[in-house]
Parts: structure tokens; C-alpha cells; sequence
């Protein structure tokens, strides 16, 4: 099996300059969300999100990078 792939902007030094940011926004947001089964398109829908509005970045979650492939 092949491994995943991830959306090449995530290697740019656009992208891991505000990353942290965005991270600790996303868990500020989402905490009272559930965890369970079908939290990662929440997750990342909101990622993508914040990435656009915020930081001008189009970011590809690994469910568009991966369209094989079932993310619960």
C-alpha cells in the first residue's frame, strides 16, 4: 500500500509559519465538538477555512489528496 498523500503547501514556509496559529484556533473552536467518527472532516473544513480566510492559503485536506481512501 502506498502511502498518503499530503498537499505539497504543507512543505512551504508559508504554511509552517501560521500552522500553530491555525492549530490552536481550530482546537479553541472545535473543543466542544465531538471526537468521534467523522470528526476529521469537521477538522479539516474548518482548517481549510481559516487557512483561505485568514492567510490567503488553499490548503487540500488528505481526504481531496486521497479520494480512495475513507477518513472516518
Amino acid at each position: 500500500m502506498s502511502p498518503l498523500k499530503h498537499d505539497p503547501i504543507e512543505d512551504t514556509a508559508e504554511y509552517k509559519a501560521v500552522i500553530k496559529y491555525v492549530e490552536k484556533e481550530l482546537d479553541q473552536l472545535l473543543k466542544d465538538k465531538p471526537k468521534g467518527m467523522g470528526f476529521c472532516h469537521i477538522y479539516w473544513y474548518e482548517k481549510k477555512r481559516i487557512l483561505k480566510e485568514k492567510y490567503g492559503i488553499d490548503w487540500k485536506s488528505p481526504a481531496v489528496m486521497n479520494p480512495r481512501v475513507m477518513f472516518d
